[in-house]
């Protein structure tokens, strides 16, 4: 039998083993940006070249012959951004620099629910986990930012035109966690029972949460309460050092399942 002919050793598992390695990496480098969909154009392209070369179609074959003759240097010239992104992140040690973006983005997390407390303002911050949310960002304002607690807080002063919906943080195990984008609209509450004393905004965070993986964070306008959300179901009020240790519990968790 050809299966029984088929003789692997450990050096041809090394080699599949680090091409599949090497695919990963290159996939999940460009998962969520630009370059997926000129990846996904190129790849219809390869498909049109065939169908070319299949049917006899000279004309078109010459010309997919032309562009592919060039090709390298067109892939540098697409992808520069994410080739000089990954060739970054190769000379970073990810042991001793995993902790550090977790512990800064809390930090900063925290001060900003200081404030937003102090000034009554209310807020909507969402942590992106594994299932995606960048089809809700078409609701509201890309932003690519660092997470700045200035920042933050600036977006949900009631003066602003960003101040309503939620603040979008996109987190990635080898990137720096980044406000991706603010006014985001979110699905309200399926839940039948949803207390009274909750307003419009914690009923956006149990309705994302109980369709997505998200971790949301709730700072209530009026009471000056601070809440988490995941799975649709919402935390006792959190402050301070409590709000701190609730966030490394779960944030880690998340990291651990692929995000920070």
């Amino acid at each position: 039998m050809l299966i029984d002919s088929i003789q692997l050793s450990f050096m041809d598992v090394l080699d599949i083993g680090l091409v599949a390695l090497v695919i990963y990496y290159v996939l999940r480098l460009i998962r969520g940006t630009h370059a997926e969909q000129m990846l996904i154009g190129l790849a219809i392209m390869l498909i049109l070249y065939e169908v070319a070369r299949t049917f006899g179609l000279l004309t078109v074959e010459w010309i997919f012959n032309q562009f592919f003759a060039v090709f390298i240097v067109i892939l540098v010239v697409l992808f520069q951004a994410e080739i000089r992104k990954g060739l970054m992140r190769v000379a970073v040690n990810p042991l001793s620099s995993s902790l550090a973006p977790q512990q800064q983005l809390i930090a900063s997390i925290v001060e900003v629910t200081s404030q937003l407390v102090e000034k009554r303002w209310g807020a909507l911050i969402v942590f992106e986990r594994e299932t995606g949310l960048k089809h809700l960002d078409e609701s509201g304002v890309v932003i690519h930012a660092n997470v700045e607690a200035e920042l933050i807080v600036a977006l949900f002063c009631p003066e602003t035109p960003l101040h309503d919906g939620a603040l979008v943080i996109a987190l990635d195990g080898q990137d720096l966690p980044e406000v991706r984008a603010a006014r985001v609209l979110l699905p309200l509450a399926k839940s039948k029972y949803v207390h009274g004393a909750f307003g419009t905004r914690h009923r956006a965070a149990i309705g994302l949460t109980e369709e997505n993986d998200a971790l949301v964070l709730v700072v209530s306008e009026e009471r000056g309460d601070i809440h988490l959300v995941e799975n649709g179901e919402m935390s006792v009020a959190l402050h301070g050092n409590a709000l701190a240790a609730e966030l490394e519990l779960r944030l880690t968790s998340m990291r651990s399942g692929g995000g920070l």
